[in-house]
């Protein structure tokens, strides 16, 4: 049979379909499916599109002092590979605090070395008469207590600055009534399908929380490349509200004092970080399982657009499934799916670029079918088995 004729043979199968005498279970199958469809291709339009149309402001001069804060523990090694890129960033006034929190390793010493060579590097070492008082929020806390600066820029010691231009990057957000400034932080691409993985699961993430700062609802940032004012964390009390959860120094910070007029973006590839990925998936799945343990305590907003998003994702790919296999509406499901990575690949391709993440590209299909699943799967273990340590 030539094509044509298939197609009008396919076509004639479509419009003789009579709904009423289908099984219930398959108009509900079908339902969802469409009614999940619409929903995600609203998160693009609305919500997605804003950053993949997204200009940033030229960089300006502006250059008030700024302190960087980096919090170690036992990070000797990941030190010696990205101290000195922080320190010698292209900025005229910055000081770099390092909270040394209660390392076992070389740290002090390595620390002590860079001070002689480096007079605007401070380091803050949290010791025994502390040890009650222990954890990342403790320490950043600390670090905040000590800045001299009212701009403050965090970062990992795990973290490198993409370019000698970070710090000016970061922190040139932070004026007028810009108090809030969330950045991207990457990971280093290597080699091999779990790579890809890892890296579009958050390229995914800062999407959405880029998109939804974008559209005035911020709810999240990373650690890995955050600034803001010292005076904001003050006025907020810090992480007090949230002080007996062990993650969140910087997601649950962020849900709480963001809002749509003290918060802004970064995504030029001169201001982003990168980062050394998990190098298992085990590693990963204890990773998530901690990041995720945090969404419990969002505010109730940001609950509810981060969870309509995630449960019609994943209704979505189920239903694809259960439309596919029925004979009478495959069809309905070829044409759903065509239509959703048509859009995603439409707004992805220049997140990509944005994000200077361009080979994730194609990946990122395999990726938008995986990641519900995944995270899904993380969700419920969380539900079974609650995380209790940050490290």
């Amino acid at each position: 049979m030539p094509f044509s004729g298939w197609l009008v043979l396919r076509y004639n199968r479509m419009n003789l379909v009579d709904f009423q005498t289908l099984p219930l279970w398959q108009l509900i199958v079908a339902g969802i499916f469409v009614g999940s469809l619409a929903v995600q291709l609203f998160y693009y339009a609305f919500f997605f599109l804003r950053l993949a149309l997204y200009k940033p402001a030229k960089s300006t001069s502006h250059s008030e002092p700024v302190t960087v804060i980096i919090c170690a523990w036992n990070e000797e090694d990941n030190l010696k590979k990205n101290l000195q890129s922080i320190l010698e960033q292209d900025f005229p006034e910055f000081e770099v605090i390092v909270v040394n929190d209660h390392s076992r390793d070389e740290t002090d010493l390595l620390l002590q070395a860079w001070q002689l060579k480096y007079a605007h590097l401070r380091v803050i070492n949290l010791n025994t008469e502390n040890a009650q008082m222990r954890g990342k929020k403790f320490a950043i806390s600390m670090g905040i207590k000590g800045a001299k600066y009212e701009n403050l820029v965090f970062t990992d010691a795990d973290c490198r600055p993409s370019s000698k231009h970070w710090l000016r990057g970061m922190s040139e957000g932070l004026k007028d009534e810009k108090q809030l400034v969330l950045g991207y932080g990457g990971f280093e691409k290597k080699s091999g399908v779990f790579n890809k993985f890892y890296r579009y699961e958050s390229v995914h993430i800062a999407m959405q929380y880029m998109s939804y700062a974008l559209a005035g609802m911020p709810y999240m940032g990373v650690g890995r490349n955050l600034a803001y004012k010292k005076d904001l964390f003050f006025q907020t009390k810090g992480f007090i509200k949230h002080r007996h959860v062990a993650s969140g120094d910087d997601d649950l910070l962020v849900n709480e004092v963001s809002n749509g007029k003290n918060t802004t973006i970064q995504i030029q590839k001169e201001a982003h970080t990168i980062s050394e990925p998990c190098e298992s998936f085990s590693a990963w799945w204890i990773q998530k399982r901690r990041h995720l343990s945090a969404g419990s305590f969002y505010k109730a907003s940001s609950k509810i657009i981060l969870g309509i998003f995630t449960l019609t994702h994943l209704l979505f790919y189920l239903s694809f499934f259960g439309v596919l296999s029925m004979e009478t509406l495959y069809w309905l499901a070829l044409c759903g799916i065509a239509l959703k990575w048509m859009i995603h690949l439409s707004i992805i391709r220049v997140v990509t670029r944005l994000l200077d993440e361009r080979d994730l590209l194609l990946f990122s299909l395999l990726g938008d079918l995986f990641s519900p699943f995944f995270n899904t799967a993380v969700a419920i273990s969380n539900r079974i088995n609650p995380p209790i340590r940050w490290r």
